[in-house]
């Protein structure tokens, strides 16, 4: 990785410190940690540091996707739209540099509020339920972390293939929703055509690895078997898919022993390939562009 992908990351961090996105973001997970570290111990019922911990998970599924979306849109396509690209690309970065110089300056902003807020649960953990969980602390956060780059990626991804604003924010939200709200839709619709009726708990292979491919899943799936929780993703549900089977993995709907594919831990490999799919595909499109 070249000095110049360093220098145009540091240039984005800087940017959203001058602009307030970083402290707005900084200062929205603070506010939804310390809000629901706060509602628990006036709850007055006995819950544990590791349990508000994995609390914590309901919130950031629905914030920190929106959040990193918003960070990352107009990262690319707003320096196209005006005309400062032209000027950044006729010195020594390249447009390889810029893309990817894009995502690790737009993934610091997200990591370091991401910090901020992990910081202040494990605080208030300390104070309010008289334990600091290190280690379920570090791991969760790991894991919140790559959640949150998913969505930094689809957004630089999206940025970096289109050359409107309002093309990019018709495809953040596009993905956010697909993502969300139309996800059960999108896989449950295909299997009821296929096979007459919506998936059982134990449904075809093929549909319970779309389903782990789900990142709202992944996530929740990763948190619950770091923190021994049960975390259930927050999604749109129609009715087309097995009551019974709401809050359950696909390696737990799978008869006998899962595939790898379908196991708990290849949750992490589906963020990961959400990771680097969207910016390669921005950046193959970015590259051809006629800027």
């Amino acid at each position: 990785m070249t000095s110049n992908v360093w220098a145009v990351a540091r240039k984005e961090f800087d940017d959203a410190g001058r602009s307030r996105l970083l402290w707005t973001l900084v200062g929205l997970l603070v506010l939804v940690a310390s809000l629901g570290y706060a509602a628990l111990w006036y709850a007055d019922e006995p819950v544990t540091a590791s349990e508000a911990l994995a609390f914590l998970g309901v919130p950031l599924q629905v914030l920190l996707p929106i959040a990193a979306l918003v960070v990352g849109y107009m990262a690319v396509v707003g320096e196209r739209r005006s005309g400062s690209i032209k000027l950044l690309l006729g010195l020594p970065p390249t447009r390889t540099d810029v893309v990817l110089g894009k995502l690790l300056g737009r993934l610091a902003v997200v990591a370091v509020a991401i910090a901020f807020a992990f910081v202040v649960a494990l605080v208030l953990g300390a104070v309010l339920f008289g334990e600091a969980p290190v280690f379920e602390w570090l791991t969760f956060g790991a894991i919140t972390l790559l959640f949150g780059s998913v969505f930094v990626a689809v957004a630089i991804g999206v940025s970096a293939a289109v050359s409107t604003r309002g093309r990019a924010m018709a495809f953040v939200v596009g993905c956010y929703v697909a993502i969300v709200a139309f996800w059960e839709l999108l896989t449950a619709g295909p299997y009821y055509l296929l096979y007459g009726h919506g998936p059982p708990v134990q449904a075809a292979p093929w549909y319970l690895a779309l389903e782990q491919f789900n990142p709202v899943l992944a996530y929740t799936t990763l948190t619950n078997l770091v923190l021994e929780n049960d975390l259930v993703p927050l999604q749109f549900q129609y009715g087309l898919e097995s009551i019974e089977a709401a809050g359950m993995t696909p390696a737990e709907r799978y008869p006998g022993d899962a595939p790898v594919y379908l196991q708990e831990w290849f949750a992490s490999v589906a963020l990961l390939i959400w990771l680097v799919v969207p910016v390669a595909i921005g950046y193959y499109r970015f590259i051809r562009a006629d800027l």
